[in-house]
């Protein structure tokens, strides 16, 4: 746990800062409301969409916020260097370009998804190129800086972890549709037993470690730092990381879990990955905020992600 230090706060914003941190959750607004409307004329069923709305940019931020209470507020990160600009810049095209043609050639040369070896090296990739490659990266150039301290107590993360655990298999039960396959499978109870605690280990570092290192414990605090707003750094990493998930829908088949058919448009990958990943953002960037935990971030992230993957876990390691 960390010290129990007094948190320190933002210093007063620059004019150009002023403007950023004013101008930019109006502008992620906007984008969202396009996504939605345009998702909306593509026929998805608006009852749909208001669910995803009101459960993922509402409901689970209003939990996030509540189990939160009590937790001291954390300090901001480290103050923002200029010369972090070309850094950023650089990681953030290297995700495209992994997550784009680059990893479907490479996976292409392993073992088929679905298989030990294919999760395996879907699973390497990923660690390689959102957390090894960015922390060395960081590192080597000075650039490692400190996402701001936490003072939660343990009590407090066994809390959270739990409410948001119980949340994310009820939502997944509402809006879920792999999770509506797995309870209509013929899987034993019996074999949860061993399933569920397994894909959790998995998805924690599949899904987890992956994202939130790079997603909250990096990008988010340094584009507070950048913004100098807690709420804009939130919202513009929340964006990115709703973003980051178009590229398997589009070109990896990953729409079909979606429910966006085999072969979905470019622009249909990333109006629903905005307004779905993205807006589950929003949950995972505000208990980054409120914690600075990134073992529990990834630990809830897990949870979040297992009832989705449990069928595919259970078919690929043969529990």
């Amino acid at each position: 746990m960390p010290p129990a230090t007094t948190p320190a706060s933002y210093p007063p914003p620059a004019a150009g800062v002023q403007l950023r941190w004013r101008v930019l959750p109006w502008t992620l607004a906007a984008l969202l409301a396009l996504a939605l409307t345009y998702l909306a004329w593509r026929g998805m069923p608006a009852g749909e969409l208001l669910a995803r709305l009101v459960l993922l940019g509402g409901v689970l931020p209003l939990l996030t916020w509540l189990g939160c209470l009590g937790v001291p507020a954390a300090g901001p990160p480290a103050l923002w260097d200029r010369r972090e600009a070309w850094l950023m810049v650089a990681l953030l095209a290297l995700v495209v370009v992994g997550l784009g043609p680059v990893k479907q050639a490479l996976l292409a040369l392993a073992p088929p998804r679905g298989t030990p070896g294919g999760e395996f090296a879907n699973t390497g990739y990923k660690l390689l190129l959102f957390v090894v490659l960015p922390w060395l990266a960081l590192r080597a150039t000075g650039m490692l800086r400190d996402g701001g301290q936490g003072r939660w107590r343990p009590a407090q993360a066994v809390r959270i972890a739990l409410l948001l655990g119980v949340a994310a298999w009820l939502l997944q039960a509402a809006i879920g549709r792999e999770f509506r396959h797995l309870l209509a499978s013929d899987i034993a109870p019996s074999r949860w037993l061993w399933a569920v605690p397994a894909c959790w280990l998995w998805m924690s570092v599949d899904a987890g470690l992956v994202e939130e290192f790079f997603f909250r414990r990096w990008l988010q605090s340094r584009l507070e730092a950048w913004s100098g707003s807690a709420l804009s750094g939130l919202l513009l990493s929340a964006a990115i990381f709703g973003l980051a998930h178009a590229p398997g829908m589009w070109l990896r088949g990953a729409g079909v879990a979606e429910g966006l058919g085999t072969d979905p448009g470019l622009l249909d990958c990333l109006a629903y990955s905005l307004a779905t990943q993205g807006l589950a953002g929003l949950m995972f960037g505000l208990l980054w905020h409120r914690t600075r935990s990134l073992a529990l971030c990834v630990a809830v992230h897990g949870m979040f992600d297992v009832p989705a993957h449990l069928g595919r876990f259970v078919a690929a390691w043969g529990f």
